[in-house]
């Protein structure tokens, strides 16, 4: 281990001296721009857990995300903030892809595109519905957000790569840009990484009772009769309290160790962090190649492998569970119409199983058209029927004046966007806000005229199963 992080701290000090090459340029075309330089340097490293990076990063910067698909051998981790922008109002994707491009096309650039995130990556994440009633719980976690993290390690397989990112003004100093690169690879880069076991039996609140919940989807179940809407999804929530505090790698590796076919994701801001282990890709940009999900209905797995096959069957041929999957999907090929060719899509769902629940997964792909980036994609899909509704307008209006919950970014697209426009976001689904003693936990369903207030309400409660068991949920 110790070799590995020699290694590491070579590799690095040899990009800082890159970057000081990068950063003359950078100073002469901040003159010529009058405003700040992006530099960004990219060089292989020997493999490192970049979840470890985020464990020890804790205590040294605010600005942390870490990404992973585990079944895929891909982890992610950036710490700290070269250039951010927060991006509000239903705009909020278009704004936040032009100022992207406009850093990212200025930018002084060393990567070997070879090396897996090579290159300037922005973290992203944005919020539900920018127009629901807000409260204060995600004062950190504005309505759009891309934060390009000064130093990024990225692990596929047995190849790694560190990327070290900084602005550069006319007047910067190159002994500035210097040490805090240094800095941070001192502080950093140290010993093993070994996760703590999560908490157990922490109590569970919940926000609203049940009882009241269960209201809501009956009120929803008669407007949908009534003819008002084909599908809404309404969302719960419910709150864990820790006497100590909450260990949010922990529950990171114990999301990867159990959902390894999820998205694992987190952002940390402040004193805070969302986190969780989603299966459903939104979007995916990758070589002019889009990929999307269409994941809708859903039912436990069983204690046995034929309690499990009967139960895969009766989700198949479910009208209920199949109706809601069908719309979805539709909407899905609908919304890609005018931004790809070649679209593609099976005409029979599979299942998709993890860990406690599966799910009626089919998958859509396309081929990019014209100069579109990842968030375009994003601004056309989100939110799918599967976390909003249909009609999309009345669905989140309906949502907006009933649910009673500020969902914030549960259920909003999160990820990563490159400087090529390319990126990948997951649907922020099983998933939590946590602070440092306590946790807000989210899970919903769709809704629709056949549903049933209990089984929906017995629904939740196995898709908070992830969330509970990671942060030691009674």
């Amino acid at each position: 281990m110790a070799m590995i992080h020699v290694r590491v701290a070579t590799a690095a000090l040899r990009q800082v001296a890159r970057m000081e090459e990068l950063a003359e340029v950078a100073r002469e075309r901040a003159r010529q721009l009058a405003r700040p330089i992006l530099v960004s340097v990219t060089a292989p490293v020997a493999p490192d857990d970049p979840l470890a990076l985020f464990a020890r990063a804790a205590g040294a910067t605010h600005n942390r995300f870490f990404w992973s698909r585990p079944s895929d051998g891909l982890a992610v981790a950036g710490l700290g903030s070269a250039w951010d922008i927060a991006a509000g109002g239903e705009g909020r994707f278009a704004s936040a892809a032009a100022a992207w491009r406009d850093l990212v096309g200025t930018a002084c650039v060393d990567a070997d595109p070879s090396l897996p995130f090579a290159g300037p990556v922005a973290a992203a994440g944005f919020a539900f519905d920018p127009l629901r009633p807000s409260s204060g719980l995600w004062a950190d976690f504005p309505d759009g957000l891309l934060f390009l993290p000064r130093m990024l390690l990225a692990r596929q397989g047995d190849v790694a790569s560190l990327t070290f990112n900084g602005l550069v003004g006319s007047d910067t100093s190159s002994v500035n840009l210097y040490l805090s690169a240094t800095r941070r690879l001192r502080d950093l880069i140290g010993g093993p990484w070994r996760a703590a076991r999560p908490a157990e039996g922490l109590p569970i609140e919940e926000a609203m009772p049940a009882s009241a919940w269960r209201g809501i989807v009956a009120d929803a179940v008669a407007d949908l009769r009534a003819g008002a809407m084909e599908k809404v999804v309404l969302a719960r929530e419910v709150r864990l309290h820790a006497e100590s505090d909450i260990d949010i790698p922990a529950a990171l590796e114990s999301l990867r160790r159990d959902y390894p076919d999820t998205f694992v994701f987190a952002v940390a801001r402040g004193g805070r962090a969302f986190l969780g282990a989603s299966p459903e890709r939104l979007v995916s940009l990758r070589d002019g190649v889009v990929s999307a999900s269409g994941l809708a209905g859903s039912i436990a797995r069983g204690s046995t492998p034929s309690e499990d096959v009967r139960l895969g069957q009766e989700l198949l041929s479910s009208p209920k569970e199949r109706m809601e999957h069908a719309l979805v999907v539709g909407m899905i090929r609908t919304a890609l119409a005018d931004l790809c060719t070649n679209i593609e899509s099976p005409v029979e769902p599979i299942l998709m199983k993890v860990r406690n629940i599966q799910h009626l997964f089919t998958p859509v792909t396309g081929r990019i058209t014209g100069s579109r980036s990842a968030l375009d994609l994003v601004a056309a899909l989100h939110p799918t029927p599967a976390v909003g509704g249909k009609p999309r307008d009345v669905a989140l209006e309906w949502i907006r004046a009933h649910e009673r919950l500020d969902r914030g970014w549960y259920a909003g697209p999160v990820g990563w966007l490159d400087a090529k426009g390319e990126g990948e976001f997951a649907v922020a689904l099983r998933s939590a806000l946590v602070s440092k003693r306590e946790a807000a936990l989210f899970a919903g369903c769709g809704i629709v005229s056949g549903s049933d207030p209990a089984r929906e309400e017995q629904e939740t409660q196995l898709k908070l199963r992830p969330m509970l068991g990671a942060l030691g949920g009674g």
